[in-house]
């Protein structure tokens, strides 16, 4: 088993998924998941496996788990053969080139054993770039899973601490989602900060700590009685959270506006000095102005960008507060 030689492939520029360093998690996956799945493909008599990474960001995640399953796979005897595909996916689409690239520094692979590292990656100068060996097995594309459609008869899905960055209603029709994708008996693997919220019926959960679950068979009858009166009740919840967020945000830019608007008078108060408040109040404008573009395109994640609007901009007003004490 790789649980005691975990791929820990993250880089310093990118936000790192940091997965499988753990080897509670790695053995707890190969264990539970992996070995469950591949037993019931030979019983099946089935040869191929199929995954789904939603949310996949610069691929860390991608090759750590398809390494951990080919390394499963090997394990089992000789004369079984499984085919795997993995579907990884994510919303930004320069994540998605990095992930296919399949191209990390060294830097990247300090916690990965020679052997494995060799196995998988080739050497490039400074870099490291994934093998067909395994790159064959992965298909990268961009994604939405709170607009475009699932892929099917799945084995394994990980969403892993993305569900969080959407509002309670799209989150539940993504578990849905999840749940009409998978196979009978399939699994789903949220992470620590995800949960199915109020679709505990559609899963069973096998690790409460790393939210791993097991899909369960719903009776459809139940499930459709209600439809029509569900719909209505969540299209009216979405659209008041839709109205709260848009409120926050119209203040947000109300806001912003006015913090310019004191950078400006600062400017032209204290000339010389300015330039120590304009390198605390650089990169909180950009960023505030970034999201504020991003809202004008896009109608999910705004919870997220209004939350870090928040946070950003109370770093632009401590920034003023300071250099005006300052200069009392």
């Amino acid at each position: 088993m790789l649980s005691q030689n975990l791929l820990d492939l993250k880089q310093p520029t990118v936000s790192a998924e940091e997965f499988l360093r753990n080897n509670e998690l790695a053995n707890l996956i190969q264990k539970e998941v992996f070995a469950n799945i591949l037993k019931k493909k030979l019983e099946l008599s089935e040869s191929e496996m199929r995954i789904w990474i939603a949310g996949c960001s610069t691929g860390q995640e991608v090759y750590s788990l398809a390494i951990l399953l080919k390394e499963t796979i090997d394990s089992l005897n000789e004369s079984f053969v499984m085919d795997f595909k993995i579907y990884a996916t994510d919303l930004d689409y320069d994540s998605v080139k990095i992930a296919g690239a399949g191209l990390y520094p060294n830097t990247a692979f300090e916690n990965v054993p020679s052997g494995i590292l060799n196995k998988y990656f080739e050497k490039k100068q400074d870099f490291y770039v994934a093998k067909k060996s395994i790159r064959e097995h992965i298909i990268f594309a961009p994604h939405n899973i709170a607009k475009d459609p699932g892929f099917h008869h799945l084995d394994f899905i990980s969403c892993r601490n993305v569900l969080l960055y959407f509002q309670p209603t799209q989150q539940q029709r993504i578990i849905s989602s999840f749940h009409h994708s998978l196979n009978e008996n399939g699994y789903l693997f949220l992470g620590q900060s995800g949960s199915v919220g109020d679709s505990k019926e559609l899963f069973h959960a096998i690790n409460k700590k790393w939210k791993i679950y097991v899909k369960q068979e719903v009776v459809e009858r139940n499930r459709s009685e209600d439809a029509g009166l569900h719909a209505i009740q969540e299209k009216s919840h979405e659209e008041k959270e839709i109205q709260i967020l848009n409120e926050e945000l119209a203040h947000a830019r109300e806001r912003f506006a006015i913090l310019q608007e004191k950078l400006e008078k600062i400017h032209m108060d204290y000339e010389e000095k300015y330039d120590t408040l304009k390198i605390d109040s650089y990169h909180p404008i950009l960023f505030v102005k970034g999201l504020l573009q991003i809202i004008k395109k896009q109608e999910f994640y705004k919870e997220e960008y209004a939350a870090a609007m928040l946070k950003e901009m109370n770093k632009l007003e401590l920034a003023i507060e300071n250099f005006l004490m300052d200069e009392q």
